[in-house]
């Protein structure tokens, strides 16, 4: 792949992002009846086919782990979401999730390859390839759940903060940044952080467009912070210092972008059964197990070409588009949510697509290996979302977080 973006070469960018994007869209709409379907799916699937049928439009949203009710926006959008695609099962609801997320990904593509400086390009452009077959994003970009919902929305605040210099950029940014709260609320956290590195590093942005959108979309909130201000204190979901130590924000970061997470999902022994894959006359190849260990290895030595060259200082002072953007959840958004609660690997949905940004950066930072190691990392990620689907489909789901899937679940 080129490293930069010319006349020369756009087609062959292009053509790696076509090929790239018809993989994420066969990963997303493959084995339609094979999707997680536990306790929030149900609530998230009834709640869709009731809500402007045979109940009005609810205030509140489902009660979180800590007993408290998200807002409306969480439950709305599969209202939405059904009633535009019609679904009536929850397969169907489920797709439109996908191509939900897949119209993201095609957004993600436009912006990266005609919106963006020509410099900033090629990490986008990888960014835009490696979210479309990363195992993470395809297990969260298939679900009934409101964070899986999120990408889409992110990539159009990614455009929104693009243009923060222009009166309706900075309207949608704020806009945009407080609806994702309200659809989950790592959103809320992305928000803030996004506004804080932002406000340390420029002045130039259209602070009094920002506003407004942000209280525009603040309204639906209304109700919600009547709930909080009414509610009596309950359980928290506060953490112990232990949780702070473990760096969870940094681990998920760094093994979501690598693809190599599953072991949330599967559980861990299946996760080591999962490294046989995939099978071939009932006999294991291991390609999943080599898949890892080829991105194991290639990103150690990305990491340390990196530091060898840059260090670590170079990439927190980068005042590029790209740097604040990456800084803000990698550095800001992390911290909050450190310090704030318990940290859950799909609360990282909302830091899409930057994870994959970041990582594409470090390896083009070195211009004599750099490029040849992503491709092998984009190609493990793919073999290994491809045999987790074939995984699950084989196995009717997985004894962990994954559950019994939903074709094979008792009526």
């Amino acid at each position: 792949m080129p490293e930069s973006i010319n006349p020369a070469n756009k087609k062959v960018w292009l053509f790696f992002i076509s090929l790239a994007f018809l993989a994420g869209v066969m990963l997303r709409l493959s084995f339609p009846s094979d999707i997680e379907y536990k306790d929030d799916e149900k609530y998230m699937f009834g709640a869709s086919q009731t809500i402007g049928v045979t109940e009005s439009w609810p205030l509140l949203g489902m009660p979180s782990g800590v007993k408290v009710n998200n807002p409306g926006m969480s439950i709305w959008i599969f209202a939405v979401l059904s009633k535009i695609t019609h679904a009536s099962t929850p397969p169907e609801l489920a797709r439109s999730v996908q191509w939900l997320n897949i119209l993201g990904l095609f957004v993600l593509a436009f912006f990266s390859l005609r919106v963006l400086p020509e410099a900033e390009r090629p990490a986008w452009c990888w960014a835009t390839a490696f979210a479309a077959v990363n195992p993470i994003a395809v297990l969260y970009q298939r679900k009934i759940w409101a964070q899986c919902t999120l990408p889409f929305f992110c990539v159009l605040l990614w455009i929104a903060w693009h243009f923060r210099h222009k009166k309706t950029g900075a309207f949608f940014w704020g806009l945009l940044g407080i609806c994702l709260g309200q659809i989950h609320m790592s959103g809320f956290f992305l928000a803030a952080a996004l506004f804080i590195w932002t406000a340390i590093h420029e002045r130039l942005a259209r602070w009094g467009s920002w506003l407004l959108g942000s209280l525009v979309g603040a309204i639906p909130l209304i109700p919600w912070l009547q709930y909080l201000i009414s509610k009596p204190a309950g359980e928290s979901n506060w953490l112990s210092p232990l949780n702070v130590a473990q760096l969870r924000f940094w681990r998920y970061w760094i093994s979501d972008a690598l693809g190599i997470g599953l072991n949330t999902s599967l559980g861990n022994f299946a996760y080591w059964d999962f490294m046989r894959y995939p099978l071939i006359g009932g006999i294991g190849t291991y390609l999943v197990g080599i898949s890892h260990a080829l991105i194991i290895v290639a990103a150690i030595t990305m990491f340390f070409l990196e530091i060898k060259k840059w260090g670590i200082s170079k990439r927190i002072k980068d005042s590029s588009d790209t740097g604040l953007a990456i800084n803000s959840v990698l550095l800001v958004a992390g911290v909050l949510l450190t310090f704030t609660v318990k940290i859950f690997r799909h609360y990282l949905i909302m830091s899409f697509p930057l994870e994959w940004v970041w990582l594409s950066r470090i390896g083009l930072g070195n211009t004599r290996y750099g490029q040849r190691l992503l491709i092998a990392i984009w190609m493990a990620q793919l073999i290994i979302s491809a045999s987790f689907l074939t995984y699950i489909h084989i196995n009717h789901g997985a004894p962990a977080d994954y559950g019994t899937a939903y074709q094979f679940q008792s009526p």
